[in-house]
């Protein structure tokens, strides 16, 4: 089957807690892996582990995007973001 890009975002950066029943394997050095998907492909939010995040919207490339209050992107300046939970524990 052929895989198609978010035609609604197409270089917005998206959610890292944003995930799909597919097989997970993030490429660390492209924001944008998971931009490329199958119109029928489940997502779900790794922090709720529903299709529904924590600021009760749906889970989907289109709706994981900087404007959501619960949005951290994969990668910033080239690193993988630590959750802050862990940075202010001392453990990240």
């Amino acid at each position: 089957m052929a895989f198609i890009k978010n035609p609604d975002h197409p270089d917005l950066p998206i959610c890292k807690f944003l995930r799909t029943k597919a097989s997970y394997v993030p490429d660390l050095r492209n924001e944008h892996y998971m931009k490329r998907h199958h119109p029928y492909d489940q997502y779900y939010c790794l922090k709720t582990l529903h299709a529904v995040g924590p600021d009760d919207s749906s889970v989907c490339p289109q709706d994981c995007t900087p404007g959501r209050v619960c949005f951290q992107p994969l990668l910033a300046s080239g690193a993988p973001l630590a959750d802050k939970s862990a940075k202010e524990s001392g453990d990240g």
